[in-house]
């Protein structure tokens, strides 16, 4: 009987939407209003964006009611709060 080897192959994937307004740097023209990109070494610059605003997105959120701070009103600086260099928290 042949041995017929298979073998799995796993692409990584990022969860987008179509974003509404998004002026902080350049990114893809939503083809569709929701879907996956691959992820890769042949992503133009417009994809690369796109991934970094949707990891970034993630981080743009209201923190609960504990000691953290309140997100900055600036909306670059609300992407990643207390990782920049200009916060004197």
């Amino acid at each position: 009987m042949p041995h017929h080897s298979r073998m799995i192959v796993l692409q990584p994937v990022l969860e987008v939407y179509a974003p509404t307004g998004y002026t902080l740097w350049p990114i893809t023209e939503p083809g569709q209003s929701y879907g996956f990109m691959p992820l890769g070494g042949e992503l133009s610059a417009a994809e690369v964006g796109t991934a970094f605003m949707r990891i970034a997105e993630c981080n743009n959120v209201e923190p609960e009611a504990d000691s953290r701070p309140r997100k900055p009103a600036d909306p670059l600086a609300s992407f990643l709060p207390g990782c920049s260099p200009w916060t004197t928290s």
